[in-house]
């Protein structure tokens, strides 16, 4: 009994985490530009993703609904007129509601009134009612809401401001359940400080904004500074982020003594992707950076490119291969995915990537089954246009997709790629820096071995001009684990 009673939980375990870790891939074909600004995980495990997106002289903004196999169950879409605007920017869940924040306008007879906007749904994305809030005292301003946290009752909206052409503050809004607001306040021009904020948390107990910011100035040396505010946007510290920092920037709470910091780090002709933890003085404790090859560029997640998972560990986002040069972008990119714990060592890395794509990865969450959530954009290259559609994506535990649906993209995550493919004097191999080495193996269709090469780097171009063309089976493998496959021609 003991025995059959076992087999029925471990049958019950499988089947419910199978079941929970579903994966898909799902694409929106519409040839439109989107910003896909956030996401959110329903107690049902179903996903919502807002966007604001155009297309010729038309923009919207949208949210989707989808459940645990990737279908569009749910959509809610707002089209902006000449006289009413929209552009969604954060949404939360809260007492089986859901509040969608965004920057809002309405023109009525040349009198333009811009706003901080707030609309409440119900769980099936029915719209329930609407909110506008002014930031008394800075007239002529455009309020964006970044991030917005829901704590002891009420709505605490980080905002940016717009009030001339490229000059911003920061701006806070205190809102309640019922729509209410209760209090506004900003970081005054008069200042000295022009500030463009990021993200931000907030510690128990306390209503500052640990906030990373964008610093026009760069009064402290650097564009990116950690500034912590009071409710009355004055500001209380600042810290500058190492690694000559760029946009963009992120936050994520540790404890109440400790936080990371996430950046793009330049150097000359490279950019990096850093997660630094540091405590309330400035010091780094620990830190973890991808080095991406001098020949690309590695880009945090615009939106939120840093989670805590399930397991207590954290997974990190960026997409590696984006043209560091202002301009069309010529080559795909993958997106990378890294488990780190939280004194940021490295635990797994896997790539994302599909055929011949402008993958671009926005914000990334963890499931609560364990899985991991990506929403970005994909185009063509070179691009045909300037679409950049939207995909949602959701892997297992371990990064993988081990089902996408009947998409044509054939997406896919490894541990190793290699390309181009065809090839002809050379090929690029990049594994994961989980491991120091590996190997790289080429046989023909009948099986035999036509090259064999040791490799000591994790991105490193291997001379194959000796290999005749033909089509082959390359192997990336070594004694640790690593071990991936796939097909390749020689011309």
């Amino acid at each position: 009994m003991k025995y059959f009673l076992i087999q029925i939980f471990l049958f019950c375990f499988i089947f419910i985490n199978g079941f929970s870790q579903q994966t898909f891939y799902t694409h929106i074909h519409d040839f439109n530009e989107h910003n896909p600004m956030d996401m959110l995980i329903k107690p049902n495990g179903n996903m919502l993703f807002c966007s604001f997106y155009r297309s010729d002289d038309t923009s919207w903004s949208s949210v989707w609904e989808l459940d645990l196999s990737g279908e569009i169950i749910n959509e809610w879409t707002f089209t902006n007129t000449s006289e009413e605007f929209l552009r969604c920017c954060s949404m939360s869940l809260v007492n089986n509601q859901i509040y969608l924040f965004g920057f809002g306008q309405i023109n009525e007879q040349g009198n333009v009134e811009e706003f901080v906007s707030m609309r409440k749904f119900d769980l099936q994305l029915n719209e329930v009612d609407k909110f506008e809030y002014n930031l008394t005292g800075m007239p002529n301003s455009r309020p964006f809401p970044v991030s917005v946290i829901y704590r002891d009752s009420s709505f605490h909206a980080l905002t940016a401001v717009q009030y001339e052409v490229f000059n911003s503050t920061v701006a806070y809004f205190n809102i309640s359940l019922s729509g209410n607001q209760f209090y506004s306040a900003f970081l005054p021009p008069s200042s000295g400080q022009k500030l463009y904020p990021f993200d931000f948390y907030l510690v128990d107990g306390s209503n500052n904004l640990h906030t990373m910011v964008y610093d026009y100035h760069h009064l402290l040396g650097v564009p990116g500074v950690y500034t912590e505010f009071d409710s009355a946007m004055n500001i209380i510290s600042q810290i500058p982020l190492p690694d000559q920092p760029f946009m963009d920037f992120g936050i994520l709470k540790d404890s109440d003594t400790t936080f990371f910091a996430l950046q793009n780090s330049v150097q000359i002709q490279q950019f990096n992707s850093v997660v630094s933890k540091f405590d309330f003085q400035g010091n780094i404790l620990n830190q973890f950076t991808y080095e991406c090859p001098h020949d690309s560029a590695s880009w945090i997640a615009y939106r939120k490119a840093l989670d805590f998972l399930p397991d207590g560990n954290l997974i990190f986002c960026t997409t590696k291969n984006i043209d560091y040069y202002p301009g069309v972008q010529l080559e795909p990119t993958q997106i990378r995915f890294f488990k780190l714990t939280p004194d940021l060592e490295l635990i797994w890395q896997k790539f994302l990537f599909g055929d011949d794509g402008n993958y671009r990865v926005w914000s990334i969450k963890a499931h609560t089954d364990g899985g991991i959530v990506v929403t970005g954009t994909f185009s063509q290259t070179p691009p045909l246009s300037g679409a950049m559609e939207i995909f949602f994506m959701k892997t297992d535990s371990e990064g993988l997709l081990t089902h996408i649906g009947d998409d044509e993209q054939h997406i896919k995550t490894t541990e190793a790629i290699l390309y181009p493919t065809p090839a002809s004097n050379f090929v690029i191999v990049d594994f994961s820096l989980l491991y120091k080495t590996a190997t790289l193996q080429l046989t023909d269709l009948a099986g035999r071995t036509v090259f064999e090469q040791a490799l000591t780097s994790n991105y490193q171009q291997v001379d194959i001009s000796g290999v005749p063309a033909g089509a082959y089976v390359y192997r990336i493998y070594n004694s640790k684990g690593l071990e991936e496959s796939g097909k390749m021609m020689v011309e």
